[in-house]
């Protein structure tokens, strides 16, 4: 009877590296997700409240006693104020876009980043 011996194999010893500090560039990723998805949820509630605007305008206010005389609203000057509430509300839709065009792909970018990091 022949004993055949295996060969044990050393096991190679594993460093193990602690951080013991702050890894302040994944810190950083973070907060700028953080701030500029604050940012995209703020532009997407205001584009909301843009489009109800337009939906639902605000009714015509005209202050009666600004002047010296109680002057009586014309039907005129109630349409055009409903019309400036509504030109108001496009405008505010627009900044919405515009700031969601922003932060949207900066979040998006950075998110990736922190995706990576890890």
């Amino acid at each position: 009877m022949v004993t055949i011996k295996k060969a044990v194999a050393k096991k190679a010893s594993v460093k193990v590296v602690q951080n013991l500090g702050v890894d302040w560039r994944t810190l950083y990723l973070y907060a700028v997700c953080l701030i500029t998805l604050l940012v995209v949820l703020f532009s997407v509630v205001s584009f909301i409240n843009g489009i109800v605007n337009i939906i639902f305008p605000d009714p015509a206010y005209l202050d009666l006693y600004a002047g010296k005389d109680v002057v009586k609203p014309t039907a005129e000057a109630l349409a055009q104020q409903e019309s400036q509430n509504q030109y108001r509300a496009y405008k505010s839709m627009f900044n919405s876009f515009t700031t969601f065009a922003i932060a949207g792909p900066l979040y998006l970018y950075h998110w990736r980043q922190t995706k990576k990091s890890v």
